[in-house]
C-alpha cells in the first residue's frame, strides 16, 4: 500500500500487464486504529480511529484509490478532537499521470483541501505539476520520482526477487510540490498472512512479507528523522495487514477488521 493510504495512515500501461508490474487486487479494507504508544509531554492522552482503503482499476486503465482515516485525539488540555482525512487519487497504468484530491476536516469543519495533477512525458523525464486550490501554482518533480501505486508495485517486485532494501523517490502529494525519499526494508517471506479466515478467506493462507517504510524530506541529511514511518505485512497482491503507523508524537496499531475483494478490471 502507498504512504497516504497507510498513514493517517498509502501508493498509486500501454498493453496488458508490463513485465515489471505486480498484479494488484482490487479490494476494500477496513482497519481499527488504537494507540500503541504516545510520547510523554505532548498534551495527548489517547488516540483511536478507523481507516478505510479502496483500490480499483488495472495496469491498462489506471488505478483509483479512495482512502479515509478518522482519528479521535483526546488532549490533556482542550478535550477531544476528531480529525477526518479523505483522499482520492487516480494514477495511470503507465505511471505518467497522477491526480489527487484531499480534504481534511477537524470536528466536521473543513480545515484544508488539496487538488493536484502531475504528468510526465516519459518515466525518466521531469514531471509537470499543478496545484489548483487556495493559491494555484505550477511546479516540477524530478524525473526519478515515481507515483504511489508504481511504488507499491516496486516493493512487491523487490520482495519477489528476494531483495531486502529499496530506496525510491516518491511523489504522493503530501508535501505539495516535493517528493519524498523513501527507504524500505523487506523481511523474509512468511508462509501465512495471519489474517483470520472469517475475514480473509483464502487470503489467510497467503504468504506475506514484513515491510518497514520510512519517508524523508528529499534534501534531508543522512542523520535526519523521518517525516513518517510505517510497518506492515504485505501480500503479493498488495493487500496489507498488521499496520503500525508512526507519527512521531504517537504510534498507532492498525488491525484489519473487514476485507472485501472487488471485481478486478482485466486488461484486454
Amino acid at each position: 500500500m502507498n504512504r497516504l493510504a497507510l498513514s493517517s495512515a498509502s501508493f498509486a500501461v500501454l498493453f496488458s500487464l508490463p513485465v515489471h508490474a505486480a498484479a494488484l487486487q482490487a479490494h476494500r479494507a477496513y482497519y481499527d486504529l488504537t494507540a500503541k504508544s504516545i510520547e510523554a509531554g505532548n498534551n495527548i492522552t489517547t488516540v483511536s480511529g478507523k481507516l478505510a482503503y479502496e483500490i480499483t482499476g488495472s495496469a491498462c486503465e489506471g488505478y483509483a484509490v479512495s482512502y479515509r482515516v478518522a482519528n479521535r485525539i483526546v488532549f490533556t488540555e482542550g478535550g477531544p478532537q476528531v480529525s477526518d482525512t479523505q483522499l482520492t487519487t487516480w494514477e495511470s497504468g503507465d505511471g505518467l499521470e497522477f491526480n489527487l484530491t484531499q480534504k481534511q476536516f477537524i470536528d466536521s469543519k473543513l480545515s484544508s483541501e488539496s487538488r493536484i495533477k502531475v504528468t510526465k512525458d516519459t518515466e525518466t523525464l521531469p514531471g509537470q505539476g499543478e496545484i489548483t486550490t487556495v493559491k494555484p501554482r505550477q511546479f516540477t518533480i524530478p524525473g526519478a520520482a515515481i507515483f504511489p501505486t508504481r511504488f507499491q508495485e516496486k516493493l512487491i517486485e523487490a520482495a519477489n526477487k528476494g531483495e531486502s532494501r529499496d530506496v525510491s523517490l516518491v511523489y504522493e502529494g503530501s508535501e505539495e510540490e516535493k517528493p519524498l525519499r523513501v527507504i524500505s526494508f523487506i523481511g523474509s517471506k512468511r508462509p501465512e498472512s495471519g489474517i483470520p479466515e472469517k475475514i480473509g478467506g483464502e487470503m489467510s493462507k497467503a504468504p506475506v512479507w514484513p515491510m518497514s517504510v520510512s519517508y524523508y524530506q528529499d534534501e534531508a541529511k543522512s542523520d535526519a528523522q523521518p517525516v513518517y514511518q510505517a510497518s506492515f505485512l504485505m501480500l503479493e497482491n498488495g493487500i496489507t495487514t498488521d499496520l503500525v503507523l508512526d507519527y512521531g508524537t504517537y504510534v498507532l496499531d492498525g488491525k484489519l477488521t473487514k476485507l472485501e475483494l472487488l471485481k478486478d478490471s482485466k486488461c484486454p
